[in-house]
């Protein structure tokens, strides 16, 4: 007799009992829900509660006519969005009539106020949304204005860098030609002092030769030789005057152009800032932004506006020695950190924080330092907190500005904290503004 097969063994039955991401879903979309209700400035938990007519119930006659005939108002206004007027009520589509009405409550009127239609919430749902959409179309014609504006500014940047470039190579090739200029007046000056002692101490030598000549009726020969020779030190002294006021001329001149220069450089800078702040989100009838004229007012005003983003007193420090020329870039990064700040305080973003870096402009992102540079310079990458000595290490940072120089580069040094330490919350932590760090490459 063949063996039967062993039974197999039931499947385990899923539990009925819901899994914790779907609670977590459930209770964020609940959540969104009220506030999206609470930005509509609907709470409905703080709405009075409605009244009934225990007077209805007296009376059982007639009860049943007005509840269908109240059931027929609320259904129709919850799929239509609107009270009911007395044409809206068409028998062949299952409706009351209106004479049905008058039967049962007197008047069409009476029936609205006893159901108590006109003070639902849908009316208030509709205006808000009317409303909610008015605001929405205003705020997206005041976006494509700005960003109309930005786009047009944006394309101002590379001809300001370009201008910036030619007075800046200007500049230097007037510095190297005043210092050349310079060089040659102290040289012309040097020799024109020599020729004025050689030319004293000829004028002291013929003074006394013209006082022997005076007893003597012909001079020597020597000393008309010397006569002559003191002749050509005075031509010589006068080509050598002649020469100084030319360089002298010429260095005014190339000091003249420097001045020019560098008010030029001092225009493009200040119009170069001005795009910088300009690109933050700013109203657009607003004044213009007065721009922040160094690191450190740029970071002493980000810190003042910060809501989420925090800052260590060695930022403040290293911002004040920092020659970095675009103050207003800085300023306009720290503005989109503090953003990306509150956005990591809320929780899990979805994404990488240097991926919502670039959704808020920030587009230089480097996630972290070599473990090897932070121990080989452990003073500059690591910082304290005011009132506290312990010791917190810099990992993030930004990079600001092209070409190479504390003039035209910068970087914003940061400490990332996930509030696993208790005495560090979670957050984004500003400790170094300004100076490239050094490393492996310095």
């Amino acid at each position: 007799m063949a063996k039967k097969k062993p039974a197999r063994p039931a499947r385990p039955q899923k539990s009925a009992e819901p899994t914790t991401a779907q609670l977590r879903q459930e209770y964020y979309a609940r959540r969104a829900a009220e506030q999206a209700l609470e930005e509509l400035g609907l709470r409905l938990d703080e709405r009075p509660a409605p009244k009934g007519a225990a007077t209805w119930w007296s009376e059982a006659q007639g009860a049943l006519d007005r509840l269908e005939i109240m059931h027929a108002v609320w259904r129709f206004t919850g799929l239509t969005g609107y009270a009911p007027e007395p044409e809206d009520f068409d028998p062949d589509h299952g409706w009351p009539t209106a004479d049905e009405v008058d039967a049962v409550f007197g008047s069409w009127d009476k029936m609205l106020d006893e159901s108590g239609i006109d003070d639902a919430i849908f009316g208030v749902v509709v205006e808000k949304a009317l409303a909610a959409h008015e605001k929405l179309g205003a705020r997206e014609k005041e976006l494509e204005l700005q960003a109309r504006k930005l786009e047009d500014e944006g394309r101002k940047i590379p001809e300001l860098k370009r201008r910036e470039e030619v007075a800046r190579a200007k500049r230097d090739e007037a510095d190297s030609a005043r210092q050349e200029a310079e060089a040659a007046r102290d040289a012309a000056r040097r020799e024109r002092d020599a020729l004025v002692a050689r030319i004293t101490a000829l004028e002291v030598e013929v003074e006394s030769l013209h006082a022997a000549a005076a007893a003597a009726a012909d001079a020597p020969p020597a000393e008309s030789a010397l006569l002559e020779e003191m002749e050509r030190a005075l031509a010589d002294e006068a080509a050598t005057q002649q020469a100084r006021d030319e360089l002298h001329e010429r260095m005014e001149r190339l000091r003249g152009e420097r001045e020019q220069d560098r008010r030029t450089i001092a225009e493009l800078t200040q119009l170069l800032a001005r795009v910088d702040t300009a690109t933050d989100e700013r109203a657009v009838d607003a004044e213009p932004e007065t721009p922040p004229a160094s690191v450190l007012e740029a970071v002493e005003r980000a810190a003042a506006e910060a809501k989420h983003l925090r800052f260590a007193p060695k930022a403040f420090e290293t911002a004040a020695d920092s020659p970095f020329r675009r103050p207003g870039l800085v300023l306009r990064t720290l503005r989109g950190l503090d953003e990306l700040a509150g956005r990591y305080e809320a929780g899990d973003m979805g994404k990488s924080l240097g991926q919502a870096a670039a959704e808020h402009g920030i587009t230089q992102w480097k996630p972290d330092i070599a473990e090897t540079t932070r121990k080989r310079y452990e003073d500059d990458y690591s910082f304290a907190l005011e009132g506290s000595s312990r010791k917190l290490w810099v990992g993030p940072h930004i990079g600001l500005g092209s070409g190479s120089g504390a003039q035209f580069i910068a970087r914003v040094y940061l400490h990332v904290s996930d509030g696993s330490d208790p005495e560090v919350p979670r957050g984004i932590i500003v400790a170094v503004v300004g100076r490239h760090l050094p490393d492996t490459t310095t």
